[in-house]
């Protein structure tokens, strides 16, 4: 059984507004990608937009930067964010943002694009909440799903089965139920849900999908 968590990917502000109104009407988490432009090729709303419209939700921060770190300060004092996510790539102070973060009573996760093996990291597994697994290049929604992240979900879950696993990218009405019965904790919507005619009910749908109960 997995948790939907619906996706926010914009570089509006208007838009953030309207899609996080969307979402906190279904969801008690809600990710919130920020981009910077250099790690993947968008760029989306910043930090100063997600401090402007406080919700009744909690927000789940995905940074898909090159400097985790200079994001970290106006995140870490909002009580409306409970976990960020740092990219594995970055390599820049990875440890040191992951004890930064923590050290602010926040959650920590780290993602790992597609092509990047799970062994490479885990040897922070017992430092992290969680591991967000991108199944698609990070930047853009809408991708199709690449399935050999389901082996990387199944491998994670061997190593360590206690660590919770998210799939980021390519969830959608085909592929939740498989990357839940691979073992995923949490799967990220974004398209699927912000291009349907009724977000409401695609969001239902998805949720059934995912804990195999459709």
């Amino acid at each position: 059984m997995a948790i939907i968590i619906p996706g926010i990917l914009t570089n509006d502000e208007k838009d953030y507004q309207q899609k996080l109104k969307k979402a906190e009407g279904v969801a008690d988490l809600i990710q919130i990608d920020v981009i910077d432009g250099i790690f993947a090729n968008n760029i989306t709303v910043g930090t100063d937009v997600i401090k402007k419209n406080p919700t009744s939700a909690m927000l789940e921060i995905q940074l898909m930067v090159i400097e985790p770190k200079k994001y970290l300060i106006p995140l870490v004092s909002l009580q409306f964010v409970s976990r960020i996510i740092i990219p594995f790539e970055t390599n820049n102070l990875l440890r040191e943002t992951i004890y930064q973060i923590k050290n602010n009573q926040k959650q920590v996760g780290i993602s790992l694009n597609p092509q990047t093996p799970i062994n490479a990291a885990s040897n922070l597994f017992t430092e992290i909440d969680l591991l967000s697994l991108y199944a698609g290049t990070p930047g853009f929604s809408g991708q199709k799903f690449q399935k050999h992240i389901l082996q990387k979900i199944r491998q994670s879950k061997d190593m360590m089965p206690n660590l919770p696993v998210e799939v980021d990218i390519g969830v959608n009405f085909q592929t939740a139920s498989e990357i839940a019965e691979a073992g995923a904790d949490f799967l990220v919507a974004t398209s699927a849900l912000h291009n349907a005619p009724d977000f409401q009910l695609a969001y239902q749908k998805l949720a059934k999908l995912a804990s195999n109960l459709q």
